[in-house]
């Protein structure tokens, strides 16, 4: 039988008092777009001091109107799960990632902050796919219903959503990276040529799984 932490005596008291809308250090709000983002902007800056954040905080404002029903064309978020917490808490776990491997991977195969601004965007909008489109579903009732394919549907939405914020250069690399955070593709057919955006990939389907796994409210 799996016991609960607060039944156990060998779980540290801070892990047992933490909320279940903070992340695992317990500081940062994941059900606030606002404290991650700054959050977020925090851990970017300090990696890549002259880069400019303004393309992710637009997609942090448009990530949080797609999920609440505030973009234009589209229904909110409805699914019990892959919300606007967790998509936060997998964003927040991203860029702490990005720093992470930047701090210690060889000069040649860091990043930078082009790769990382984009690997942001498309943890902010990996589970677009569930986000019905006013027209286009209105035969379907309720956003669970592309479990099967929404990484692909959060691929179109991603193509579109670049295009329109000046990244169109990004696009045939993006739509290939978000799908290390699914499995309608094996990984080893994606057509990733060079060795940091498969790290980046990489790094983007790690943060799913880790704010998944550290989440006290996925069961």
């Amino acid at each position: 039988m799996i016991q609960h932490p607060a039944e156990t005596n060998t779980v540290p008291r801070s892990l047992q008092d933490r909320r279940n809308n903070y992340d695992v250090t317990d500081t940062v709000n994941v059900s606030s777009m606002a404290d991650v983002r700054d959050a977020v902007r925090a851990i970017f800056l300090a990696t890549y001091p002259d880069a400019a954040f303004d393309r992710i905080w637009l997609a942090f404002h448009d990530f949080e109107r797609l999920f609440t029903g505030r973009y234009p064309g589209y229904h909110g978020c409805d699914t019990t799960y892959h919300d606007v917490q967790h998509t936060l808490d997998m964003t927040l776990a991203v860029a702490r990632l990005i720093a992470g491997y930047e701090a210690t991977a060889e000069p040649s195969l860091q990043l930078g902050p082009a790769r990382a601004e984009l690997s942001l965007i498309i943890s902010l909008f990996h589970d677009a796919g569930y986000i019905r489109h006013e027209e286009h579903d209105a035969y379907v009732r309720n956003g669970a219903e592309f479990t099967r394919i929404h990484v692909s549907r959060s691929a179109d939405f991603l193509s579109s959503y670049l295009q329109r914020v000046g990244l169109g250069q990004a696009v045939d690399v993006a739509i290939q990276l978000v799908h290390f955070t699914g499995y309608e593709i094996d990984l080893r057919r994606l057509d990733v040529g060079d060795a940091r955006d498969i790290r980046s990939g990489c790094i983007i389907g790690t943060g799913d799984l880790l704010a998944q796994m550290a989440d006290r409210c996925y069961l």
